[in-house]
């Protein structure tokens, strides 16, 4: 099993036009608001933020706010789109890189964009005395400097209501046959275990099942991308996503009837509202949880494998903060002098309560105890994964997104569906 943590790697610049990372994209369309100075003598700046969850956005807006308190000369804008990584390479087609945004440093298509020379090396910025020495080793780019701020991580993990598990006597579970018995208990008691969002695609839930299903499941799936092999042929391959095929399956027969009607939103207002036991989210998704129920009592764990010594997290860094290479000296100063600002620990502290999201920030600390679980397992046991990005490219995960989800509302076989996914793979290589 490949143990090596967040080296998150993409294709190309175009391959960044669909997204594969954390986080889905929400807002307005692509209208940006003005930047540079104005007739106040005030510097505007554009805030190209990418994660569209409600809450997250709602962190940032409430440390700008605190921030522009500070530097009234200095106007930040946040603006969030959908498909974002679409728009901002559209932008960049254009020469309209926004002066500030968030990007993801551990993928390929944003090495890309910097041997391209679209972003600004940060490298000696006061503000990375400020981020955790661990996360920020894994955001180098391929000449070795840094050109954005890591300022949160994030995981994928089983969110479950801790008063339905107490209710009823049941303990959080270690491995998959615990998991189904957890499932099959509140089935019999009439609450539906687990919600799924299919309307919006399986995602990263297809991320999450793999990596927990299969723990070297990403890696076979390079040999049939490298064209080595194919999940067909490869007698342990074939096995192994054979496995992970029957796992899925089961899974279903414990979700919601309107799984394929559900979005993400909905799924999380209904498990806030408390229609369902679990759910499988990304560390993202616990902030618009809040806003749909404060009082809720949830907490997360790893998603189990086989065994508990199988059992792999998916985790990674999670949206940074850059600047443009293009920004002019102003807005670049503007932006600095905000990079420094949020990087304080009782800024980054507030943006964490805010969001929902844990901040790697030196000095913060997970506001939500009932999570610390998950955060054990990723920091202590260690067992965990990056993001099939790191060694796929971005377009074979969106299209073998599209194959998981075809499998699951058409249920071919085993055998057609570990096909279609090899002739996935070899139609999306680039």
């Amino acid at each position: 099993m490949k143990r090596r943590i967040f080296a998150t790697v993409l294709s190309s610049l175009m391959i960044a036009m669909a997204f594969a990372g954390c986080g889905k994209d929400a807002g307005s369309d692509n209208s940006k608001p003005a930047a540079g100075s104005n007739n106040s003598g005030k510097i505007e700046l554009e805030f190209f933020q990418q994660q569209g969850e409600e809450a997250i956005q709602a962190g940032y807006e409430a440390i700008i706010a605190d921030f522009q308190k500070e530097n009234p000369d200095i106007v930040i804008k946040q603006n969030t789109v959908p498909d974002s990584l679409k728009v901002l390479a559209s932008r960049i087609a254009t020469d309209d890189i926004p002066p500030l945004l968030t990007d993801w440093p551990t993928q390929m298509q944003f090495k890309e964009k910097v041997k391209n020379g679209y972003y600004e090396k940060l490298t000696g910025q006061e503000f990375f005395s400020q981020v955790n020495e661990d996360y920020l080793a894994m955001t180098p780019a391929d000449d070795g400097e840094y050109y954005a701020m890591p300022y949160a991580r994030n995981y994928m993990a089983v969110f479950y209501n801790m008063d339905m598990f107490e209710e009823n006597g049941i303990e959080i579970p270690t491995t998959w046959d615990e998991f189904i018995a957890v499932c099959d208990t509140f089935k019999e008691k009439g609450i539906t275990p687990l919600n799924f969002p299919l309307k919006d695609g399986v995602g990263h839930i297809f991320q999450a099942t793999t990596v927990a299903f299969v723990p070297d499941g990403v890696e076979e799936l390079v040999e049939v991308q490298e064209g080595k092999t194919t999940l067909s042929e490869n007698a342990e391959y074939k096995a192994d996503f054979s496995g992970y095929a029957d796992k899925m399956m089961k899974l279903m027969e414990y979700g919601n009837e309107d799984a394929f009607g559900m979005s993400t939103t909905m799924m999380q207002e209904s498990f806030a509202n408390g229609n369902c036991a679990m759910i499988i989210s990304g560390s993202y998704g616990r902030g618009n949880i809040l806003l749909a129920n404060p009082d809720m009592r949830f907490g997360a764990f790893a998603l189990p494998g086989d065994t508990v010594d199988s059992t792999t997290c998916l985790t990674g860094v999670n949206a940074a903060l850059c600047v443009s290479a293009q920004a002019s000296e102003e807005e670049k100063e503007a932006a600095f002098t905000f990079l420094n600002y949020i990087s304080q620990t009782e800024v980054a502290q507030k943006w964490s309560d805010e969001s929902g999201e844990p901040s790697i920030i030196a000095g913060t600390e997970y506001a939500d105890e009932n999570f610390a679980p998950i955060l054990n397992f990723i920091d202590e046991k260690g067992q965990v994964h990056d993001w099939m990005a790191s060694t796929l490219q971005n377009n074979v995960v969106n299209e073998l997104y599209n194959t998981v989800q075809s499998f699951l509302l058409d249920k071919p076989s085993t055998d057609q569906f570990l096909k279609n996914m090899d002739d996935t793979i070899a139609a999306s290589v680039q």
